[in-house]
């Protein structure tokens, strides 16, 4: 049988055509339940038993009836028949599922800097939408764009620089602060420049997952001192725990300040170095719900602005 299909000489037409005879058990009658002519399908139904070289129907003047073998193809079909719906079925059904799910790549700090109630309007806006995330590191929600696996990815403004194949949109203004111990020399300042911190052990974060160190370093060259990093870590809140612990400083973006600690303090950079959150996507790439959600950023909501 699989060869007979895969030459061409059984089709589905063929099947189609003899399963309405059997359940009808008329060739008349299956015609005009098929809207078409008898002549034809008949054609079609002999073609079959040739290619099979088995008589499916008893023909009489008046009416047929399936054969042993006619009977035993008959199920086959109606198993086939169903497979083909459930088949068809499910794949519009994951089709609809894709273009109303939108999978994001996301940074940990986000929703410290209230992203939540962004996708809470843009859920209120599109009910029909689904949100996905996956929390990735910048460098890896890169990799998942490209590769398909997300939609978008929710980084730091540093990790949007020099990238030709992705296009960035400001989520939150944000700028670096510094985080100290509560029992270092500076926590009473307000305002402190950054080339005041050229002795300072500072902790960041792995340069193998963001941008963020580079362009940290290079922030501290233009202000004539390289930065004596202590500790390099995976994770922002992690730099906190170093500071906390009177280990290290850090530089870390304004959304921090929420995260209310006895044993840190938060101190304004007299430099303004942009922290800001962005949503990335690749350029040259679309899909329904991409595309309300990027309509939605730029047409119904306004970039909001971090502490200071």
């Amino acid at each position: 049988m699989h060869d007979l299909i895969n030459s061409g000489r059984i089709t589905l037409r063929m099947l189609r055509y003899f399963h309405q005879v059997a359940v009808s058990g008329h060739f008349g009658r299956a015609a005009e339940e098929l809207h078409i002519s008898k002549s034809p399908m008949s054609i079609q139904i002999k073609e079959l038993e040739g290619a099979l070289g088995l008589s499916l129907f008893h023909r009489d003047s008046r009416n047929v009836s399936l054969t042993a073998t006619g009977r035993a193809l008959k199920l086959e079909c109606e198993q086939v028949f169903n497979a083909l719906d459930n088949a068809i079925t499910n794949t519009q059904r994951q089709g609809r599922a894709e273009n109303s799910t939108l999978s994001i790549g996301i940074v940990s700090s986000a929703f410290l800097d209230g992203f939540a109630n962004l996708l809470s309007d843009f859920k209120a806006k599109h009910p029909d939408c689904s949100l996905n995330f996956t929390e990735l590191a910048p460098n890896q929600q890169k990799e998942a764009l490209h590769g398909g696996v997300v939609d978008l990815g929710i980084c730091r403004y540093v990790d949007t620089l020099n990238e030709p194949t992705l296009n960035s949109r400001v989520l939150v203004k944000e700028n670096l602060t510094l985080a100290v111990p509560n029992t270092h020399p500076l926590k009473d300042r307000r305002l402190v420049a950054l080339a005041e911190l050229k002795d300072e052990e500072i902790a960041v974060l792995d340069r193998t997952i963001s941008n963020s160190t580079p362009f940290l370093v290079s922030k501290c060259k233009e202000h004539g001192f390289y930065p004596k990093m202590t500790f390099e870590v995976q994770e922002p809140s992690t730099l906190l725990a170093l500071v906390a612990s009177g280990q290290a400083i850090a530089l870390v973006s304004d959304c921090f300040r929420s995260q209310k600690s006895k044993n840190v303090r938060f101190i304004r950079l007299k430099e303004e170095i942009p922290a800001d959150l962005c949503a990335i996507y690749k350029k040259n790439y679309q899909t329904p719900i991409l595309n309300k959600f990027l309509q939605f950023i730029e047409f119904d909501y306004k970039p909001q602005v971090g502490e200071t």
